[in-house]
């Protein structure tokens, strides 16, 4: 995907990030960033052991984050979509 699609700005301890197809704006709150930045081609364990979180909630962030588009499931391995930083 174009990292032209996604443009993102971090705000504190939290990410903005702008879907420029979908007009729509998602908030990450400190800890769906941390999720969203572990993304990295990790599988579900590897995230668990990252976060030192498993279960539902890590699911839950995951499953949210698939469908805004901003990472998906590439085989067994979660990667991050390329955004657009903006300067603050």
């Amino acid at each position: 995907m174009s990292s032209d699609r996604f443009l993102a700005v971090a705000l504190d301890d939290e990410v903005v990030v702008l879907d420029v197809a979908q007009a729509r704006l998602m908030q990450l709150d400190p800890w769906t960033r941390r999720v969203w930045e572990a993304c990295d081609g990790g599988t579900d364990d590897d995230l668990a052991q990252a976060l030192s979180r498993p279960g539902r909630r890590l699911r839950e962030t995951l499953r949210i984050l698939a469908e805004a588009g901003i990472i998906r499931h590439d085989g067994l391995r979660w990667v991050r979509t390329e955004v657009r930083w903006v300067a603050t």
